[in-house]
């Protein structure tokens, strides 16, 4: 059931995650690919609806294509975050220098 309007959604479930990443990564180089090889933002607009729809099969809750890329934009975040800080980088957005490794 999907939350009223002003209400925050429920969070995504483990099996929710899951799917949504099975359907991004067949997608995944037409959405985030080299220019020649991605789609137009139309195009990419219309892959979201299809990727939420999968998510909702699992009846948990009722996900649209924005909460369902939204998700996968928080996830990719996280990551890249996580990644930087096991290398030792900081981030690039950010004021930080940029820390080069030295090897142990």
């Amino acid at each position: 059931m999907a939350a009223a309007s002003g209400e925050r959604a429920p969070a995504f479930t483990a099996q929710e995650l899951e799917k949504l990443i099975d359907g991004v990564l067949p997608q995944y180089t037409l959405l985030y690919g080299p220019p020649d090889q991605q789609v137009s933002a139309h195009q990419k607009r219309d892959i979201w609806p299809a990727i939420a729809k999968e998510v909702r099969t699992l009846g948990a809750h009722q996900r649209r294509g924005t909460h369902s890329r939204k998700r996968w934009e928080d996830i990719r975040r996280c990551s890249k975050k996580t990644a930087e800080a096991q290398l030792g980088m900081a981030s690039q957005r950010g004021r930080g220098a940029r820390r080069t490794m030295t090897p142990p």
